[in-house]
C-alpha cells in the first residue's frame, strides 16, 4: 500500500472528529499519567497533599490518592477519555480546563513559594511536569482537529417565515 492509498484509507475511514478524538484522548492520558512522574524534588503528585495548589508552604505527604495533587490530573484523565469515546467536546474542554487549571495553579504556588523562601536556588520542575504540559497541549490540538459537528439538514428559508 502505497502512502497516499494509506492516506487516503485513514481520510476516508478516519475523519476529523476520531483524528481529534484520538489526539485529545492521548493528550488526557498524558495528564493522567504525569501524576506518577517526578513534578517537583523529586515528589509525584501522588504524594504531594492538594494544598500544594492553594499554598506555598504545604509540608507533608496526602492522606490519600483522591486528597492529593493527582486527583484533579486523575479528572482529566476520566473526562477526556469519556469525551473522547463520545466525541463530545464539552467533556474534552472541560478536562482540559482542569488541567490547565492544575498545571497554572502548581505552577504559580512554586514560583511564589521559591520567591518568598529564604533559601536560593529553588528545585526544577520534574518530567511530570513537562508531560503534563505536553498533555494538556495534545488535549488543546485534538479539541481543535474536532472542530464543531457538521449541519447534517440545511433548512430551507421558508420555514423562518421569510416573505415570499
Amino acid at each position: 500500500m502505497s502512502d497516499e492509498e494509506r492516506a487516503r484509507w485513514l481520510d476516508v475511514r478516519l475523519g476529523r472528529r476520531a483524528i481529534g478524538a484520538l489526539i485529545a484522548g492521548a493528550g488526557s492520558l498524558l495528564c493522567a499519567l504525569s501524576a506518577y512522574l517526578s513534578w517537583y524534588g523529586g515528589r509525584a503528585p501522588h504524594d504531594l497533599p492538594i494544598r500544594h495548589l492553594a499554598s506555598t508552604g504545604a509540608p507533608g505527604l496526602a492522606d490519600g490518592y483522591w486528597t492529593s495533587v493527582a486527583a484533579p490530573l486523575a479528572v482529566v484523565g476520566a473526562l477526556g477519555i469519556l469525551g473522547a469515546l463520545v466525541r463530545f467536546r464539552f467533556l474534552l474542554v472541560l478536562a482540559w480546563m482542569v488541567g490547565v487549571a492544575t498545571l497554572v495553579l502548581w505552577g504559580l504556588m512554586r514560583v511564589i513559594g521559591d520567591a518568598t523562601d529564604a533559601t536560593t536556588g529553588g528545585v526544577d520542575a520534574g518530567s511530570g511536569v513537562w508531560v503534563c504540559a505536553f498533555g494538556v497541549l495534545a488535549l488543546l490540538v485534538g479539541i481543535i482537529v474536532m472542530g464543531p459537528r457538521k449541519e447534517e439538514v440545511d433548512a430551507p428559508l421558508s420555514m423562518f417565515g421569510d416573505d415570499e
